[in-house]
């Protein structure tokens, strides 16, 4: 055979893989690994055709050669490479690679000394090719079954979601070409299946691109592209939309970094779509924001489905919104807009509740504080121009001077300066008022004085004052704690 007859004979192979492997190269949705994977496998399927070549031509000479010996196991294993390849392409190996890798290593032995084992095949003296009468003639058929069972079975997982479309091409062109491989087994007619590997090759990158153009690279959820483009296609089918919204992910992203916001967004949408609900298609829209469309499903299975969504959510530290709509008259649109509605009302309430318990909390905690410490807190509030304009004495420092509550002792400065001792009053307002005065924040308010408590007795106390201050040095609040130190003045 010539180097022109064995270049015809591949000519439609050699077209299409290099053109696929020009393409590659203007190459926006698939990653870098994606693309390296598919170039290695263009150039095993080169290698598989140039050793059938070879081996083809070893076949018409009258003797047996060496060469032939060893290129005959290689073409058997490069046909589950090559599907490993394929495999590699999605990323689908990711754990127990060597488990996958198995097989392959078990055959290279087998395979390689079959010429002396006569285990699987051999060649006679007249360079004829021998199988084995047993099964174990078709072992290398098997083991390429193998991997595409495992190649169909992981690439409908990885894919269950969504492109049904896509997997139905894939799967097709399997079977079609596995009924060839089958026919020609029965038929005993050999032939080189490079031809074979190029088209189906072709068929999976395209199908991997579709789906990646489809898909958010951060969750695997489907896109806001894809969104759009069902909001038009599936109107027949659309039935019910939920609008969904994560709660917290600027606070993540601002405090935790952009890692923990990245993990919370995955664990969302592993959580939005942990129930594999048939006919359910779960978008991300936006940086916090989620679409799932329900074709065809009743008002109860989507009750039931958000549900199941906001158990699964319960069990992580992430809190989202939900809001949910029938679809009437064929307007996903207006659906959307009613769901987003909802879905606010409750992101709302949700944050009102979550408030309220920190605040609440907050409160408990510092009254304990105080209740353990003896003490008692006081604040003031300033506007812009460095104005007093509020006053706040805590239940505990009322309480600590023998008063009830607002209508015993008013939130006013005076209701505190009245009571100051005739002898202290001066240089404790001139403390406090110097450091209200000092717009460098270097004088602090620590004083110790007596006050009136509402028995009529005096008594010591020490106060200590902080101001947190805007940018230009006005003071902003003022924010101090109060402590009976009577006892210690009185042994003094």
């Amino acid at each position: 055979m010539s180097i022109a007859t064995l270049i015809l004979s591949y000519y439609v192979m050699i077209a299409e893989l290099s053109g696929l492997w020009i393409m590659l190269d203007s190459n926006v949705h698939l990653k870098k690994r994606t693309i390296m994977a598919t170039r290695v496998v263009i150039l095993l399927i080169f290698a598989e055709a140039l050793c059938w070549g070879v081996e083809r031509w070893l076949r018409e000479i009258g003797y047996l050669t060496w060469t032939r010996i060893i290129l005959t196991p290689t073409i058997y294993l490069l046909h589950p490479i090559i599907m490993l390849g394929i495999m590699e392409m999605a990323e689908f190996i990711k754990k127990r690679r060597l488990l996958l890798y198995l097989p392959i290593l078990i055959s290279v032995p087998l395979l390689y000394s079959s010429q002396w084992t006569h285990l699987i095949y051999w060649f006679d003296d007249n360079n004829l090719y021998v199988a084995a009468d047993s099964l174990l003639r078709y072992y290398p058929y098997f083991v390429f079954l193998l991997y595409v069972i495992l190649f169909v079975g992981a690439f409908t997982v990885r894919y269950a979601l969504y492109g049904r479309t896509e997997r139905k091409g894939i799967l097709v062109s399997i079977i079609a070409s596995s009924i060839g491989v089958i026919l020609h087994l029965i038929l005993e007619i050999d032939v080189d299946y490079s031809t074979l590997f190029a088209s189906l090759l072709l068929i999976y990158y395209l199908s991997l691109y579709v789906l990646t153009a489809k898909e958010d690279t951060l969750t695997r959820l489907l896109n806001r592209q894809c969104y759009y483009a069902d909001t038009e296609r599936l109107k027949e089918q659309v039935t019910a939309v939920v609008s969904a919204d994560m709660n917290d992910l600027k606070k993540i992203n601002d405090t935790q970094g952009h890692d923990a916001g990245d993990k919370a967004l995955k664990t969302v949408a592993a959580c939005l779509t942990k129930n594999k609900l048939n006919n359910k298609k779960v978008y991300r829209i936006g940086g916090d924001e989620f679409a799932i469309f329900y074709l065809n499903k009743t008002e109860d299975e989507v009750k039931k489905d958000i549900e199941i969504m906001q158990k699964e959510l319960s069990q992580t530290p992430y809190v989202c919104a939900f809001g949910y709509e029938i679809v009437r008259d064929k307007d996903i649109d207006g659906a959307m807009t009613r769901a987003d509605q909802e879905m606010y009302v409750n992101k709302s309430k949700l944050k009102e509740t979550k408030e309220r318990r920190i605040e609440k909390h907050r409160e408990a905690t510092i009254r304990v504080m105080h209740e353990a410490l003896g003490s008692g807190m006081w604040g003031m509030e300033f506007d812009e121009k460095g104005k007093m304009i509020s006053v706040e004495w805590s239940p505990e420092f009322r309480k600590m001077i023998g008063y009830t509550d607002e209508n015993d002792f008013p939130n006013r400065l005076e209701s505190w300066t009245d009571l100051l001792h005739p002898e202290d009053r001066d240089e404790v307002l001139r403390a406090f008022n110097e450091a209200i005065a000092d717009y460098s924040g270097r004088k602090n308010y620590d004083v110790e004085y007596r006050l009136k408590v509402k028995s009529g007795e005096w008594r010591w106390f020490h106060a200590i004052g902080r101001l947190l201050r805007r940018d230009d040095g006005t003071p902003l609040s003022y924010v101090g704690m109060f402590v009976d130190v009577n006892d210690r003045k009185s042994q003094a």
